[in-house]
Parts: C-alpha cells; sequence; structure tokens
C-alpha cells in the first residue's frame, strides 16, 4: 500500500492541522519539505479546496468544532475539552491512522492525536507556536479580557509573575483532567498536564527564537521557524493593486478567520479617506466606503511590500509576514494565544494592542505613519 512502483517504499505522512485557516495553510508549506512522500490531509469543508490545489488528498476524520472552540477560548470557557468530544475525536483519528497505514501523523494544535498515535503505535510529529512549549522562557501574560487582570497587574512585575506561573500551572492540569481520564480508560501511558499532552515524540517550534526564546530545549525539539504560506497571484491581483491611487497610503486589515471585523466597522467613516483600506476575509463587508478594497483572500506577500499598516488579529502567521516587511502592526486580538503574540511584539516595540479602544489607537497610529515608515 506504501509503495512506489518501483518497489522502493515510500513514506506515507497523515496531517492532522486544527480546523482553521491558518492551521491548514502552514500545514500544506510544511509537506513541500517532504517531496517524496505520500501525504494524505484531514478533510475540512472549508480548507479542502487549498489542499487539493496543492495536489494533496484527504480523508475524512471527525473534528473539534472550530467556530465553538474560538467562542469558548475568548470567554476563558475550556467545556470544550470535555471527555465525550474529545473521545470522539481520538477514536476517530485512531480510526483513520488504522486505515490509512501511515509511518507518521503530524498534528497542528490537534489536541487529541498524541492518544491516537500512542494507541496505533505510529511516532507523532507536533507543530506548535513557540509559546506553547514546556521550554517558553518568557511569562505568558493573563488576557486583558480575564476578570483579573486589572488587579493582578496592579502588583510588582516579580509577583504578578510568580502568581501567573503558579496559576498556569494548576490551570493546565485541571483542562487536562478528561484526557487522564481517557487515558486511563484506554490504558494509554500517565500524561500530567495539558502542555505536554500537546507534545510529539518529535517537536517543530514555527517561530523564531528571538521573538519567542526557549529555555533547555531537549533533542526532539527543532525551532524550524514561520511556516509562511506563499499564495499564487494572478493578474487579476496584479491589476487591483496597479488600479489602487498612488497618492494614498495602504493599510491592510486582515483578521484570519477568528477576528472581530465588526469591531472595526468604524474604518467605513468618511475620515479615513486619504487612505486606501485593502481588507481580507470581511465576509459581511462590516468595512465599506469608496476608500475600501474588499477581497475574499489575499495574499500578503503581494500587498504588504508597499503598505504603510497592518491591522490584524494578532495570529502566529500574519504577524511574521508583518515582521518579515517591516509593517507596523496594530493588533485586535479575540484570544489569549493571540495575546502572547501581541505581547511580545509589544515588549520588542514591533506592534501593538488595540483592544482597549480600537478606533482612537489606530487614529493615532495613522498620524504618526510618516514618523513609523
Amino acid at each position: 500500500m506504501n509503495g512506489s512502483g518501483n518497489g522502493k517504499h515510500r513514506e506515507r505522512l497523515l496531517i492532522f492541522p486544527f480546523d482553521l485557516m491558518s492551521h491548514y495553510l502552514r500545514c500544506l508549506v510544511l509537506a513541500r519539505h517532504y517531496p517524496e512522500a505520500d501525504i494524505v490531509f484531514a478533510a475540512s469543508s472549508k480548507y479542502d479546496a487549498f489542499v487539493h490545489e496543492a495536489g494533496y488528498k484527504t480523508f475524512p476524520v471527525e473534528q473539534f468544532d472550530p467556530v465553538k472552540v474560538m467562542t469558548c477560548s475568548e470567554k476563558f470557557d475550556f467545556s470544550w475539552l470535555n471527555v465525550a468530544d474529545i473521545e470522539r475525536v481520538f477514536l476517530s483519528q485512531a480510526e483513520a491512522i488504522r486505515m490509512l497505514r501511515p509511518d507518521r501523523v503530524i498534528g497542528d494544535t490537534s489536541p487529541t492525536l498524541k492518544m491516537a498515535a500512542e494507541v496505533t503505535g505510529v511516532p507523532y510529529t507536533a507543530l506548535m507556536n513557540g509559546y506553547m512549549s514546556p521550554y517558553y522562557a518568557c511569562v505568558r501574560a493573563l488576557s486583558r479580557t480575564h476578570p483579573g487582570h486589572v488587579h493582578l497587574y496592579k502588583l510588582p512585575p516579580a509577583i504578578r509573575d510568580t502568581i501567573i506561573r503558579f496559576a498556569e500551572r494548576i490551570s493546565f492540569r485541571l483542562v487536562h483532567q478528561p484526557f487522564r481520564k481517557l487515558r486511563r480508560k484506554y490504558r494509554l501511558k500517565k500524561v500530567t498536564d495539558y502542555m505536554r499532552e500537546m507534545q510529539g515524540d518529535d517537536n517543530l517550534l514555527c517561530d523564531e527564537l528571538w521573538l519567542f526564546p526557549q529555555r533547555n530545549l531537549p533533542a526532539n525539539y527543532t525551532c524550524i521557524g514561520p511556516l509562511l504560506y506563499k499564495a499564487t497571484t494572478t493578474a487579476a491581483d496584479d491589476a487591483f493593486l496597479s488600479a489602487l491611487p498612488a497618492a494614498k497610503k495602504r493599510v491592510v486589515v486582515c483578521m484570519g478567520s477568528t477576528g472581530n471585523w465588526e469591531q472595526l466597522a468604524f474604518l467605513s467613516s468618511e475620515k479615513y479617506s486619504d487612505y486606501v483600506f485593502i481588507t481580507a476575509g470581511d465576509a459581511k463587508r462590516c468595512i465599506s466606503g469608496h476608500h475600501v478594497v474588499a477581497r475574499s483572500f489575499v495574499s500578503l506577500d503581494h500587498v504588504l511590500p508597499d503598505s504603510a499598516l497592518l491591522i490584524c488579529h494578532g495570529g502566529n502567521g500574519t504577524i511574521h509576514y508583518g515582521l518579515k516587511y517591516k509593517v507596523p502592526m496594530v493588533c485586535l486580538t479575540s484570544h489569549f494565544e493571540q495575546e502572547w503574540n501581541v505581547q511580545r511584539l509589544e515588549a520588542l516595540g514591533l506592534g501593538i494592542s488595540a483592544n482597549t479602544d480600537p478606533e482612537a489607537l489606530i487614529d493615532a497610529v495613522l498620524k504618526r505613519l510618516p514618523h513609523l515608515l
């Protein structure tokens, strides 16, 4: 089943991305590093088109509901990690692995894949962001929207960070409780907390170490840097860019598949008519006006080189494009992982959070653009 026509074994890889665009796109970039392998992706009703366009096949498998996960994450609600849903996805993944008989499975933010790989005896490689490593050298800040944030950040930094680290250890153990129940049920190895549940036999950190520094990484961790998806551009893409008024500064607005476009509706105002706003993925057209060019999808490699500002959700892939082209970033985050990205951008003077007052902050940044470029 895994052999090639000349009798030589052809490695088979199954890739399980979390069902969001950013995870599928960076897994597609990773797949290109295995040109001789037989690669099959977990099917997604939203992102199969990208997979098939790249020349890969898909297989059916259960997934966590990404809308539910993102909605819960905004509220610090981890009820999506319950025994029933974890078991449903875990067993479906295990069944797919048994049927397709891969040499290795690769997961990108797939909480159940460690168990599925273990129960089927297949090696597991995990893709992860630098801040999700147990060896991350910085403190993961408490989200601005958490009820305890306002009180915690009145404390001296050393005391605050000690409290955060202590509370985090407890939280990762509490979130992991349903996994421990299932591990006992299926007689799997003991794992102590959620962060270690996310580790594979091998682990690939998709970040730069200067941005997300690590301490004492073990041999099964490799920092491979960001996996940036390069979309194919067409003559129509070139035409839309060349049609933009050259005298106006361009602002790209890219909120990924999880961003809150409604919070940026104020950009429709005539007061922004001195700029051209290129929106990517604003399906409901929350931002509109003669100064707005709406696109369902844009290649950031295509639009950022000549742009003055990037307004985004703070997603991992998007911020790396901003860093690549040295474009100032204003980030309006939706959940705590995006805030961890922006925490580092702010610490290094490379971006700023707009969650407190988006309109006032964006107005202030636009006024300063000549000095930022």
